[in-house]
Protein backbone atom coordinates (compact mmCIF):
# COMPACT_ATOMS: atom_id res chain seq x y z
CA UNK A 1 0.00 0.00 0.00
CA UNK A 2 1.31 3.37 -0.90
CA UNK A 3 2.22 5.62 2.25
CA UNK A 4 -0.14 8.85 1.89
CA UNK A 5 2.84 11.64 1.35
CA UNK A 6 1.98 15.14 2.75
CA UNK A 7 1.73 18.77 0.08
CA UNK A 8 3.62 19.17 -2.28
CA UNK A 9 6.24 22.33 -1.32
CA UNK A 10 5.82 24.85 -3.96
CA UNK A 11 6.48 28.57 -4.72
CA UNK A 12 4.21 30.99 -3.28
CA UNK A 13 6.22 33.54 -4.17
CA UNK A 14 9.95 33.99 -6.01
CA UNK A 15 11.48 37.88 -7.28
CA UNK A 16 15.00 38.59 -8.58
CA UNK A 17 16.43 41.16 -6.07
CA UNK A 18 19.12 44.13 -7.24
CA UNK A 19 21.47 42.76 -4.48
CA UNK A 20 22.10 39.20 -7.28
CA UNK A 21 20.15 37.33 -5.07
CA UNK A 22 16.88 35.54 -5.87
CA UNK A 23 13.88 35.96 -2.84
CA UNK A 24 11.80 33.32 -2.76
CA UNK A 25 8.69 32.10 -0.17
CA UNK A 26 7.52 29.09 -0.62
CA UNK A 27 3.67 27.53 0.46
CA UNK A 28 4.45 26.54 3.51
CA UNK A 29 5.73 30.19 4.67
CA UNK A 30 9.63 29.76 4.81
CA UNK A 31 11.82 31.85 3.35
CA UNK A 32 15.49 31.36 1.21
CA UNK A 33 17.75 33.90 -0.38
CA UNK A 34 19.94 32.34 -3.21
CA UNK A 35 23.07 34.01 -4.43
CA UNK A 36 22.83 33.99 -8.16
CA UNK A 37 26.25 32.93 -8.73
CA UNK A 38 26.17 29.93 -6.56
CA UNK A 39 23.24 28.49 -8.93
CA UNK A 40 23.22 26.31 -11.87
CA UNK A 41 23.97 28.93 -14.98
CA UNK A 42 22.20 27.13 -18.04
CA UNK A 43 22.61 27.85 -21.53
CA UNK A 44 19.64 26.44 -23.09
CA UNK A 45 20.56 27.77 -26.58
CA UNK A 46 22.74 24.47 -26.62
CA UNK A 47 20.42 22.74 -28.37
CA UNK A 48 20.45 24.83 -31.60
CA UNK A 49 24.25 24.25 -31.72
CA UNK A 50 24.06 20.46 -30.61
CA UNK A 51 27.17 20.57 -28.24
CA UNK A 52 26.02 17.57 -26.16
CA UNK A 53 24.05 14.67 -27.24
CA UNK A 54 21.60 14.93 -24.05
CA UNK A 55 21.22 18.08 -21.90
CA UNK A 56 21.14 17.64 -18.69
CA UNK A 57 20.06 20.18 -15.49
CA UNK A 58 20.12 19.53 -11.92
CA UNK A 59 16.83 19.97 -10.86
CA UNK A 60 14.44 17.70 -8.27
CA UNK A 61 11.88 15.35 -9.62
CA UNK A 62 8.50 16.41 -10.05
CA UNK A 63 6.01 15.02 -7.36
CA UNK A 64 3.68 13.59 -10.48
CA UNK A 65 6.73 11.33 -11.10
CA UNK A 66 7.80 10.51 -7.48
CA UNK A 67 3.69 9.39 -7.09
CA UNK A 68 3.92 7.18 -10.47
CA UNK A 69 7.08 5.48 -8.78
CA UNK A 70 5.35 4.70 -5.68
CA UNK A 71 2.24 2.99 -7.45
CA UNK A 72 4.08 0.88 -9.17
CA UNK A 73 6.27 -0.02 -6.37
CA UNK A 74 3.47 -0.34 -3.74
CA UNK A 75 1.66 -2.83 -6.43
CA UNK A 76 5.00 -4.94 -6.82
CA UNK A 77 6.39 -5.07 -2.98
CA UNK A 78 6.41 -8.80 -3.02
CA UNK A 79 9.68 -7.56 -6.18
CA UNK A 80 12.62 -6.69 -6.12
CA UNK A 81 12.29 -4.31 -8.72
CA UNK A 82 9.85 -1.71 -9.49
CA UNK A 83 8.89 -3.34 -12.74
CA UNK A 84 8.37 -6.88 -13.69
CA UNK A 85 9.02 -7.14 -16.90
CA UNK A 86 12.85 -6.05 -17.20
CA UNK A 87 14.22 -6.71 -21.58
CA UNK A 88 17.97 -8.07 -22.52
CA UNK A 89 19.74 -4.99 -21.65
CA UNK A 90 19.60 -5.12 -18.08
CA UNK A 91 22.83 -7.47 -17.93
CA UNK A 92 24.39 -5.36 -20.24
CA UNK A 93 24.66 -2.10 -19.12
CA UNK A 94 23.98 -0.01 -16.52
CA UNK A 95 21.55 3.05 -17.62
CA UNK A 96 19.66 0.34 -19.63
CA UNK A 97 19.14 -1.43 -16.26
CA UNK A 98 18.42 1.51 -13.98
CA UNK A 99 16.47 3.30 -17.04
CA UNK A 100 13.92 0.68 -17.38
CA UNK A 101 13.30 0.62 -13.84
CA UNK A 102 13.05 4.26 -13.27
CA UNK A 103 11.29 4.89 -16.59
CA UNK A 104 11.85 8.46 -18.67
CA UNK A 105 15.14 9.30 -20.37
CA UNK A 106 18.59 9.88 -19.67
CA UNK A 107 18.27 12.72 -17.93
CA UNK A 108 16.37 10.94 -15.11
CA UNK A 109 19.06 8.22 -14.75
CA UNK A 110 21.74 10.55 -14.31
CA UNK A 111 19.58 12.70 -12.06
CA UNK A 112 18.80 9.65 -9.79
CA UNK A 113 22.39 9.08 -10.15
CA UNK A 114 23.82 12.29 -8.59
CA UNK A 115 20.81 12.24 -5.75
CA UNK A 116 21.76 8.42 -4.83
CA UNK A 117 25.15 9.62 -4.48
CA UNK A 118 24.53 12.76 -2.93
CA UNK A 119 22.47 11.46 -0.31
CA UNK A 120 24.87 8.45 0.41
CA UNK A 121 22.70 5.43 0.06
CA UNK A 122 25.07 4.92 -2.66
CA UNK A 123 29.08 4.29 -2.08
CA UNK A 124 31.31 3.58 -4.65
CA UNK A 125 33.19 2.21 -1.94
CA UNK A 126 30.57 -0.42 -0.70
CA UNK A 127 31.48 -4.14 -0.28
CA UNK A 128 29.76 -5.62 -3.13
CA UNK A 129 31.36 -3.00 -5.37
CA UNK A 130 34.65 -4.25 -4.33
CA UNK A 131 36.73 -6.17 -6.54
CA UNK A 132 37.99 -9.95 -5.67
CA UNK A 133 41.41 -10.29 -4.58
CA UNK A 134 43.41 -12.45 -7.55
CA UNK A 135 46.54 -13.18 -8.82
CA UNK A 136 45.18 -14.41 -11.87
CA UNK A 137 46.21 -12.26 -15.25
CA UNK A 138 45.05 -13.27 -18.82
CA UNK A 139 46.91 -14.24 -21.17
CA UNK A 140 47.83 -12.58 -23.49
CA UNK A 141 47.82 -9.43 -21.53
CA UNK A 142 44.49 -7.24 -22.22
CA UNK A 143 44.66 -3.41 -21.97
CA UNK A 144 41.53 -3.66 -19.95
CA UNK A 145 43.37 -5.55 -17.52
CA UNK A 146 46.14 -2.88 -17.20
CA UNK A 147 43.93 -0.03 -16.99
CA UNK A 148 42.04 -1.64 -14.17
CA UNK A 149 43.86 -4.32 -11.65
CA UNK A 150 45.06 -1.56 -9.45
CA UNK A 151 41.58 -0.04 -8.54
CA UNK A 152 40.50 -2.00 -5.10
CA UNK A 153 36.38 -1.42 -6.76
CA UNK A 154 34.90 -1.94 -9.73
CA UNK A 155 34.99 1.86 -10.28
CA UNK A 156 38.15 4.37 -9.98
CA UNK A 157 37.22 5.73 -6.69
CA UNK A 158 41.18 6.57 -6.50
CA UNK A 159 41.67 10.11 -8.41
CA UNK A 160 44.76 9.36 -9.96
CA UNK A 161 42.89 6.07 -11.76
CA UNK A 162 40.09 8.05 -12.24
CA UNK A 163 41.38 10.75 -14.06
CA UNK A 164 43.81 8.25 -15.74
CA UNK A 165 40.87 6.44 -17.27
CA UNK A 166 39.19 9.40 -18.50
CA UNK A 167 42.42 10.71 -20.26
CA UNK A 168 43.42 6.98 -22.27
CA UNK A 169 39.17 6.77 -23.39
CA UNK A 170 39.41 10.84 -24.64
CA UNK A 171 42.89 9.90 -26.54
CA UNK A 172 40.90 6.93 -27.82
CA UNK A 173 37.37 8.32 -28.62
CA UNK A 174 36.09 5.61 -26.60
CA UNK A 175 34.30 8.26 -23.99
CA UNK A 176 30.81 7.16 -24.78
CA UNK A 177 28.39 7.92 -21.71
CA UNK A 178 30.88 10.33 -20.91
CA UNK A 179 29.82 12.60 -23.25
CA UNK A 180 26.50 12.83 -21.91
CA UNK A 181 27.96 14.04 -18.33
CA UNK A 182 27.74 18.20 -17.53
CA UNK A 183 31.22 19.21 -18.84
CA UNK A 184 31.05 20.80 -14.73
CA UNK A 185 31.35 17.42 -13.55
CA UNK A 186 34.08 16.35 -15.63
CA UNK A 187 35.83 19.48 -14.67
CA UNK A 188 35.39 19.15 -11.38
CA UNK A 189 36.89 15.54 -11.27
CA UNK A 190 39.69 16.86 -12.93
CA UNK A 191 40.71 19.02 -11.28
CA UNK A 192 40.21 18.03 -7.80
CA UNK A 193 43.06 16.41 -6.35
CA UNK A 194 43.31 13.25 -3.84
CA UNK A 195 43.73 15.54 -0.77
CA UNK A 196 41.27 17.67 -1.94
CA UNK A 197 38.37 15.10 -2.30
CA UNK A 198 39.29 13.92 1.25
CA UNK A 199 38.53 17.18 2.38
CA UNK A 200 35.35 17.56 0.96
CA UNK A 201 34.84 13.89 2.65
CA UNK A 202 35.77 15.17 5.90
CA UNK A 203 33.23 18.67 5.40
CA UNK A 204 30.63 16.39 3.94
CA UNK A 205 30.28 18.51 0.43
CA UNK A 206 28.00 15.42 -0.65
CA UNK A 207 26.76 17.89 -3.27
CA UNK A 208 30.38 18.20 -5.03
CA UNK A 209 31.13 14.36 -4.17
CA UNK A 210 28.23 13.09 -5.64
CA UNK A 211 29.23 15.02 -8.95
CA UNK A 212 32.62 13.62 -8.64
CA UNK A 213 31.52 10.22 -7.79
CA UNK A 214 29.15 10.37 -10.68
CA UNK A 215 31.85 10.45 -13.10
CA UNK A 216 33.62 7.77 -11.37
CA UNK A 217 30.78 5.40 -11.42
CA UNK A 218 30.41 6.24 -15.42
CA UNK A 219 34.14 5.13 -15.82
CA UNK A 220 33.77 1.95 -13.78
CA UNK A 221 30.11 1.17 -15.47
CA UNK A 222 31.80 -0.98 -18.46
CA UNK A 223 33.70 -3.35 -16.18
CA UNK A 224 30.54 -4.09 -13.87
CA UNK A 225 28.87 -7.34 -13.79
CA UNK A 226 25.53 -8.48 -13.24
CA UNK A 227 25.61 -8.55 -9.66
CA UNK A 228 27.09 -4.91 -9.15
CA UNK A 229 24.41 -3.85 -11.83
CA UNK A 230 21.46 -5.07 -9.62
CA UNK A 231 22.90 -4.06 -6.87
CA UNK A 232 23.24 -0.37 -7.87
CA UNK A 233 19.69 -0.65 -9.28
CA UNK A 234 18.69 -1.68 -5.82
CA UNK A 235 19.79 1.15 -4.35
CA UNK A 236 18.52 3.72 -6.30
CA UNK A 237 15.32 2.12 -6.24
CA UNK A 238 15.90 2.21 -2.86
CA UNK A 239 16.40 5.82 -2.82
CA UNK A 240 13.30 6.91 -4.83
CA UNK A 241 11.00 5.13 -2.32
CA UNK A 242 12.49 7.36 0.33
CA UNK A 243 13.15 10.42 -2.48
CA UNK A 244 11.86 13.48 -0.44
CA UNK A 245 10.11 15.81 -3.12
CA UNK A 246 9.32 18.22 -0.91
CA UNK A 247 12.67 20.05 -0.47
CA UNK A 248 13.53 23.73 -1.75
CA UNK A 249 12.68 23.69 -5.74
CA UNK A 250 15.27 24.04 -7.71
CA UNK A 251 16.49 27.39 -9.67
CA UNK A 252 18.62 27.88 -12.50
CA UNK A 253 19.67 31.23 -14.08
CA UNK A 254 19.35 31.67 -18.10
CA UNK A 255 21.67 34.04 -18.35
CA UNK A 256 20.80 35.31 -22.03
CA UNK A 257 17.46 36.27 -21.00
CA UNK A 258 18.52 37.32 -17.57
CA UNK A 259 15.76 35.17 -16.09
CA UNK A 260 15.72 33.04 -12.58
CA UNK A 261 13.66 29.80 -13.53
CA UNK A 262 12.41 27.42 -11.01
CA UNK A 263 12.24 23.87 -12.39
CA UNK A 264 11.66 20.27 -11.98
CA UNK A 265 11.37 16.62 -13.87
CA UNK A 266 8.51 14.89 -14.43
CA UNK A 267 8.57 11.79 -16.24
CA UNK A 268 8.49 13.49 -19.40
CA UNK A 269 11.26 16.00 -19.08
CA UNK A 270 11.69 19.03 -17.68
CA UNK A 271 9.13 21.66 -16.85
CA UNK A 272 9.38 25.59 -15.49
CA UNK A 273 7.17 25.97 -11.80
CA UNK A 274 7.81 29.74 -11.95
CA UNK A 275 9.94 32.35 -13.94
CA UNK A 276 11.23 35.79 -12.81
CA UNK A 277 13.29 38.72 -14.91
CA UNK A 278 16.20 40.47 -13.75
CA UNK A 279 14.47 43.50 -15.09
CA UNK A 280 11.10 42.84 -14.81
CA UNK A 281 9.74 45.98 -13.04
CA UNK A 282 11.02 48.08 -16.02
CA UNK A 283 9.49 45.25 -18.75
CA UNK A 284 5.86 45.40 -20.15
CA UNK A 285 3.58 42.80 -19.71
CA UNK A 286 4.52 41.92 -23.45
CA UNK A 287 7.85 41.77 -23.00
CA UNK A 288 6.91 39.39 -20.04
CA UNK A 289 4.97 37.06 -22.58
CA UNK A 290 7.43 37.04 -25.04
CA UNK A 291 10.82 35.96 -22.68
CA UNK A 292 8.66 33.63 -21.14
CA UNK A 293 7.26 32.15 -24.38
CA UNK A 294 10.74 31.75 -25.86
CA UNK A 295 12.48 29.94 -22.17
CA UNK A 296 9.38 27.38 -22.12
CA UNK A 297 9.72 26.84 -26.20
CA UNK A 298 13.37 26.26 -25.57
CA UNK A 299 12.40 23.90 -22.66
CA UNK A 300 10.11 21.63 -25.25
CA UNK A 301 12.92 21.50 -27.74
CA UNK A 302 15.48 20.34 -25.03
CA UNK A 303 12.77 17.35 -24.05
CA UNK A 304 12.26 16.36 -27.69
CA UNK A 305 15.57 16.35 -28.28
CA UNK A 306 16.57 14.16 -25.15
CA UNK A 307 13.83 11.69 -25.81
CA UNK A 308 14.58 11.24 -29.68
CA UNK A 309 18.56 10.89 -28.70
CA UNK A 310 17.18 8.35 -25.79
CA UNK A 311 15.28 6.36 -28.51
CA UNK A 312 18.03 6.44 -30.89
CA UNK A 313 20.35 5.02 -27.99
CA UNK A 314 17.71 2.11 -27.33
CA UNK A 315 17.37 1.46 -30.05
CA UNK A 316 21.33 1.03 -31.29
CA UNK A 317 21.51 -0.85 -28.42
CA UNK A 318 18.66 -3.75 -29.47
CA UNK A 319 19.91 -3.52 -32.87
CA UNK A 320 23.69 -4.41 -31.29
CA UNK A 321 22.18 -7.29 -29.54
CA UNK A 322 19.79 -9.03 -31.65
Amino acid sequence: MVKSQPQQTTIKQMTWGPDYQVYMKLNNDTSYNLQIAELFHANPEDVFNRKSEFFYYPVNFEQSYIDSLLLISGKSEEQTTIISHEPKIRKLTLWGSVGQSIGGGWVHFVNCLVYVLETRQLELTAPLLKRPQSSWKPNPMTKSFKRTHKWVYFAPVEQKYAKKEYLIRKKNNQLGDLQSIPQAYLDLMLNTSEREYKKMQEKHEYSKLARIDLVKLILGSPYLSEVQIDYIKSRVLQAIRNYNAYRMPTVLIFDKYEAAVAMSLDGLGYKAEKIVFKDEPNLSGEEIRQRTVIINGIIALINESNKKAFQDRLNGLYKSND
